[in-house]
This record gives structure tokens, sequence and C-alpha cells, in this order.
């Protein structure tokens, strides 16, 4: 009874079989006369993709772990013996078929009626890779006949070459691990080109049933399957019997490749710098240039969030300003600079040449997307944005040299509520009519009120907007903000790359830490090329840096002085010592240092004599060879 209901299984799945073949033959035959009307071309195909992130070297120091982990590789990189793999045990026939494998179809129907079930696909290469990227894995025949069609369309379309390069990159490999490239970092930590025919044919062994053979959870089957693949290559002649005999010996030992993610402070800034440039709110991302599949994949979704999220996932190669070197130094400069007093901190290193931000730390013993302090939080700034506010906005507006006067006598502001607030010097002590040299050396409160009172707020606010400082708000255009008042504060970054500014002849460049975006073949997308804007006079910006070089050669920052071609700075403190700023230049760099409580209101003990931030940005320059 089993056998004669066998045999009228073997009669259906061959009828079937025969309605499968005409609808396929009558597609085939079809398409010769009808306008061709192809799927989108292999090499535009959207297959998910992390981004991978470089530093200055080119070398990369990110990659995201989150979703689908592919390492694209074109067929010129893809060794031999991985394309005899797969073409030996999934699809012998592929460089003779047009898509489908009649042989290979009738053996599977043939097992199907034996299971009396969809039990084995009989599947050609290019059928897989047509389910892979526009059919579910559904095992119904209405799919079959649709894979198989578009299995022809493709074969019509593409070399051999192309589909098998495309293949190769889509298969599963276990463990959220698609292509060969991928797997092999994933498992040996290495690439490749780089592994044995042993090595090689085990990582193969996993997409025939990732399940089955997924090499953490179920070596010795991936083991098993490895040997068989391996008789397989030397009964083909792909392998030599020494080869064979080489690989069955060697030991397999997984090796697993840690996903590359250093510099987790830098990293989470890089990650928003580059959501602006996809979004658009920075910089020219050029969608023209993107494959037409992706174009069409934008145009699809509807919110700027969404298609942010898709191009992040498209193998995008973000090429940074990221000196590792010095990002090191960085780190550990904060680390051990707050820990005499147990607080936060934080520090930006700017090219002054190339306007490309090299270091950014974004706290103490930083987490990847915790809060950065570098570009997250705002703080007053204290007595750090006088040169910026008041004396280079003075000197533009007002005319006056450093060897000017100015008075320090006692000044008084009349506050909203109708009160007077009397602000006075950090020893409370007046000192006469002294030079504006002398009043920026030593941070005099009162001198730097009188001038901000001739010029008026509206005056030393139109230099200070051409800054783009986010959280500044109408309501801090007011005397008090000479002595760093405002209603929200600056971020450290903000503030480092105001400061370029006096590294720059008076011109103010958009900082950047990106400096170019390719695709995963290499098609540049953006490249960061700011534009200056002028703020201060060519005159003005001499007098600042020759004042800033006094505050650190004899007054607040004199501890810190080393002799160098250039080195100037200004400190800041806000009320009870909340917040500590230094922001200095030497001829190439500028460099922002600030610590503070998670509190914004909690006073920093003064555990100290030379205050951290200073101690932080000397040991940033000496210790990185900064000049």
């Amino acid at each position: 009874m089993k056998k004669y209901f066998g045999f009228i299984l073997i009669i259906i799945g061959f009828i079937v079989f025969y309605f499968i073949y005409k609808n396929a033959f009558l597609a085939y035959e079809t398409s010769k006369t009808i306008p061709k009307k192809s799927p989108p071309a292999l090499p535009v195909v959207s297959l998910s993709q992390n981004s991978i992130f470089y530093d200055r070297n080119d070398t990369p120091f990110y990659m995201p772990g989150s979703g689908e982990y592919r390492i694209y590789v074109k067929s010129n990189d893809i060794p031999q013996v991985v394309k005899d793999i797969f073409i030996e045990t999934e699809d012998r026939n592929f460089y003779k078929h047009k898509g489908i494998d009649i042989v290979g179809i009738a053996r599977a129907f043939k097992v199907n009626a034996r299971h009396s079930e969809l039990a084995q696909g009989g599947s050609t290469i290019t059928q897989q890779l047509a389910r892979n990227l526009y059919l579910s894995n559904e095992k119904s025949f209405k799919r079959k006949i649709k894979e198989i069609q578009i299995s022809l369309q493709l074969e019509k379309q593409y070399s051999k070459d192309e589909i098998l390069e495309q293949y190769i990159n889509t298969i599963y490999f276990a463990n959220r691990n698609y292509g060969i490239e991928a797997a092999s970092e994933a498992y040996f930590g290495k690439s490749i080109k780089d592994l044995s025919i042993a090595q090689t044919a085990f990582i193969c062994s996993i997409p025939n049933n990732p399940s089955l053979y997924d090499p953490i959870r179920h070596f010795n089957n991936t083991k098993k399957r490895q040997e068989r693949i391996l008789g397989i290559l030397k009964e083909s002649g792909k392998i030599t019997n020494q080869q064979y005999i080489t690989a069955m010996k060697e030991k397999i030992k997984l090796t697993p490749g840690k996903k590359i993610q250093k510099f987790p402070d830098y990293y989470t800034y890089v990650d928003y710098e580059l959501k602006q440039i996809l979004s658009g709110e920075k910089g020219n991302f050029q969608t023209s240039k993107l494959t037409k599949a992706q174009q069409n994949k934008l145009r699809e979704l509807k919110t700027t969030e969404d298609k942010v999220d898709y191009l992040q996932n498209q193998g995008l190669k973000v090429y940074t300003s990221l000196n590792p070197g010095v990002q090191e130094v960085a780190v550990n400069s904060v680390y051990n600079g707050t820990a005499s007093t147990n607080t936060e901190g934080s520090a930006v290193v700017v090219d002054n040449n190339t306007h490309e931000i090299v270091a950014l730390v974004g706290g103490r013993d930083y987490q990847p997307f915790n809060l950065n302090r570098a570009f997250q939080d705002y703080r007053q700034p204290g007595s750090t944005i006088k040169p910026l506010l008041v004396y280079a906005p003075y000197f533009d507006s007002m005319g006056g040299t450093p060897d000017s006067i100015v008075s320090t006598d006692t000044i008084c502001i009349k506050l909203g509520n109708g009160k007077e607030h009397c602000p006075k010097n950090d020893s409370g002590k007046v000192y006469g009519n002294v030079t504006f040299r002398t009043a920026m050396k030593y941070s005099y409160n009162t001198a730097v009120l009188h001038l901000f009172q001739q010029m008026t707020p509206s005056v030393g606010f139109s230099y200070l907007d051409k800054f783009h400082f986010q959280k500044v708000v109408r309501a801090d255009h007011n005397l008090t903000a000479a002595l760093g008042g405002f209603t929200n504060g600056m971020s450290p970054l903000e503030m480092t790359s105001a400061y370029s500014t006096f590294g720059n002849d008076g011109n103010y460049y958009e900082t950047g830490a990106i400096r170019k975006i390719t695709s995963k073949d290499g098609t540049v997308l953006y490249e960061n090329n700011p534009s200056p804007t002028r703020v201060y006079s060519h005159q003005t910006n001499e007098y600042i840096r020759s004042m800033l070089n006094s505050v650190v050669k004899e007054g607040t920052a004199r501890n810190i002085y080393m002799r160098l071609d250039y080195i100037g700075g200004k400190t800041g403190t806000t009320n009870n010592n909340t917040n500590l700023w230094f922001v200095g230049l030497t001829s190439n760099y500028t460099i922002g240092t600030w610590i503070g409580n998670v509190k914004p209101n909690k006073p920093i003990p003064k555990a100290y004599q030379t205050p951290p931030p200073q101690i932080i940005w000397k040991n940033i320059v000496v210790d990185s060879g900064l000049r």
C-alpha cells in the first residue's frame, strides 16, 4: 500500500513539475517578444550593511554592532575556492544553465514525492539569489513559479560572475552574519582571503542550514559537513590530494573577531554628525550618486528619521579626522585630571588648519551613547566668554588696543526684578584704571562690564551670533552675559570651535569630525569643505592673541606656561565654583577643557593648586606633542 501511495505521489509530482516548467518556459519565451522589464540590477540591489568608521589614517575604529553584519566583497576579492565550494555543493551546472536546472527540479520533485511534502527545493544559485533578494522563504508552488521567472530574468540581464558575487554576499552564515567576509571576520577574526582551505570549507558549510550548522552551537555538525565539502572538492579536482590531506588534518579553532568599537566618545559625536549630514541639516550629501535602488527606497520612506536610519545601514564608509594617539591621551588626561575632585570632565581638540575635530572626550570613563558632555552638555562659560563677546567685538567696533585703559570701579546692573546686582572681582578688590591686557590677564569682572556697557550688548551679540551657539536665547542679551551669565550656556565643543577663530585670523569655520563619506564601492557622497565667516578683523585678532598669551604667560593660567611657538588661552570659573574651564591655543591646535559635577549647581571642591582644566590642557599638549 505504501509503495502504491508513493508511486502515485511521484506521478503527481511530475505532473506538478510539468506545469511549473511549462509556466517557466512560457515566461521565458514571452519575455523574448515583449519589451524587457527586468528586476532591479544586481549591483544596485539594496543590501543592509553596517557603516564602517575610519580614523584619519583610514584605519577602521568603529563598526556598529546592531542589525545585520555584512561586509561586501567584490568578485575579484573572493577566493576561487569559495566559488568552487558553492558551485560544487549547491549548483554544479551553474555555468551551463540559464537560471533553472531541469534535472535538479526533477530530482527535487522525486524527493518531495517520497516525503509527501516540499522537502527539497532543487534551487539553482540564481534561484536562491532571486529568493534572497525579492521573495520570502515560503514553500509554495506559486512562489516557486515566481522564483523561476525572476531567475530567468536575472540570467538574461547579468553575467554569471555578477550573480555569484551577489549570492556569496547575501547568504546567511548564522549569528546575524551575512556574506562570506562578515562570516570570516566573525568566526576567525580575519578576512576571507587570509583563511586556509580548511577554514574556508568550515564557514562555507554554514549557509546550507544555518541553524543545524551554527559553528558556535553545533560545532561538530559544522565540522562533519566541512569534511564532506573537502571530499567533494578533491573528487571534483578543485583541490589536490595533498591539499585535501592537509585540510583534513588541520584543527579548526574558532577565534571570533571582536567587532571594532574603539573610542566611544568620538564615535558618539560622529554618529550625531552623520545623522545631520544624511538628513540634510549639514553639508551636501549627494543622494543623486546613490544606486537607483537606494534612491527608489528613499522616495518610499516618509520620515527623515526613517531615511537616515536606512542610509546608515547601506554600508557607508565614513572617514573621520580622529587622531587615535591624541584621543587616547585626551581620554587619560580627563580621567586623571578629574580624579582629585571626583567630577565629570570633557576635552575637545580642533586642528586650526583643517578645522577638524581630531579628539573629543565625552566624560570620565565614557560609555557609548551616554550623555556626551563634549557636545550635549551645556554649562555657564564663566570668563571664557569675555574674549568672544566683549574684548574682540570692542576692538572691532569701538577701537582701542591692548594698552588702552579701562576702569575697574564697581559697576551695578539693574535686574529684571528692579533690584541691582554689583559684581565684584575675584579678589573683591578694585584696581583703579588698568590696561585691557591687564584686565584680561587677571580676569577683572568690573572692567569687562564697563566695556560691555559702553559697546552695548546688542553689538557684542552681533558678533557672538556668528558662532551659532545652539542654546543662546534672546533673554541672554544683557550685561550679565559679559561674565558668562547665560540661560543655558555653551558646550565644550562650541567654545573650542569659537576659539579656533583666533587661530584663523579672525575667520570662523564650522568644525567637523567627518572628512568624507563614500558608498561601499567607493563613490564619494560627501566631502567636508567649510567656508570661512569673517568675525573679527585681522588687527583685532592679533590683539586678542597677544592678550591670550599674556593670560598664560603672566596671568590666571601662568602655572601651565610652556615655551611654544605660540601659546594662549583663557580661564573660566562660574559662581560658587560649579564649572571650571580653560580654552587655549597653540600654533596649530585649539583645545577646550571643562570640568564640573553631574548636578550643575554643585560646587567643585577646591582640592587643587592649579585648576584641573589647565592641567588636562597641558597634559594633552605635552603628551600628544601638539604644537
